[in-house]
């Protein structure tokens, strides 16, 4: 009789690490600028994955000395911070997770409290972003757009990096590497960062071109992979992970940039704000912009 109940053991062991290690996937990327956008200038989007476990705000940062920008915010959960901002020399940076390596490892690498915010303050451009490769030594992928390219980064374990720029054209990125070789041996992209990956290209190379705010909202919301595995992800169980935010942010060739910002926090009504970030930067006050504040219905 031990051997059934050894089975039994052995299964159930399966079972938890399966669960404990299995990655979370979370965030779809993509950008378009040049002539691939209506007017000229950029577009940056980023469907924001995670737990259902905090809120989220939109924050005015205002440091001491650097440029202005607002972000997309998260309070409490495991992993509170800044996940998205755009400053006011039109710069734009989103991040996601890179899920190839475990948690644990990621949070071995030492690295600068609030990066994404120090980088917003301190950089005007895509260009001035890869002049600070050296301070992005964590595992993850950001995606950075100015009024005229965008770049995908990819930061790897050990301190290998890869970077793609453009002037023209489109990019994308899930939760898994793509210039980088697979970081950790076995560990292969998930179902769903696969599927995301797939399905944005498939958006951004069958659409009508050039591409407009409204087209990043549309593909947004994209939901033809079911619960787990579409762009917009509503999860299959209470506390799986969901889109829980859409940032879209226009960066004219000249103007101020304007910004799509939808928030589904947990048990609440989804919530949308579009603003320009001249505007949003002459408010007085705090360091937040509440979603039904009146300057969220302008988009001018």
């Amino acid at each position: 009789m031990a051997k059934p109940r050894l089975r039994s053991f052995l299964g159930v062991s399966i079972l938890l690490w399966l669960l404990i290690h299995s990655p979370c996937e979370a965030c779809t990327l993509w950008g378009s600028t040049g002539t691939s956008v209506e007017g000229g200038g950029t577009l940056i989007a980023k469907n924001r994955d995670w737990a259902p476990d905090h809120h989220q705000e939109l924050a005015l940062l205002k440091p001491p000395e650097g440029y202005r920008s607002l972000a997309l915010k998260v309070l409490g959960g495991k992993e509170p911070g800044v996940k998205a901002g755009v400053n006011e020399k039109g710069l734009v940076i989103v991040s996601a997770t890179a899920n190839q390596v475990p948690s644990a490892d990621r949070k071995k690498v030492q690295q600068q409290k609030g990066l994404l915010s120090h980088l917003l303050a301190t950089c005007a451009s895509v260009d001035d972003v890869l002049k600070n490769l050296e301070l992005m030594r964590r595992p993850v992928f950001y995606l950075a757009g100015d009024r005229k390219e965008i770049a995908i980064i990819e930061v790897g374990p050990e301190g290998k990096r890869a970077v793609i720029r453009r002037d023209s054209g489109t990019l994308h990125h899930t939760n898994h590497y793509c210039d980088i070789a697979t970081p950790v041996s076995g560990r292969n992209p998930g179902a769903s960062s696969s599927q995301r990956y797939a399905r944005i290209a498939e958006l951004l190379e069958t659409q009508k071109r050039p591409f407009t705010v409204e087209d990043f909202i549309r593909f947004s919301g994209d939901q033809t992979a079911g619960p787990d595995n579409s762009i917009w992800r509503t999860g299959s169980k209470p506390g799986s992970a969901r889109t829980l935010a859409t940032w879209v942010v226009s960066v004219p060739a000249s103007g101020s940039p304007q910004l799509y910002l939808k928030i589904a926090d947990p048990g609440e009504p989804e919530q949308v704000c579009r603003l320009s970030l001249e505007a949003a930067l002459r408010l007085s006050g705090g360091d937040r912009i509440p979603m039904g504040a009146d300057v969220c219905q302008d988009f001018r």
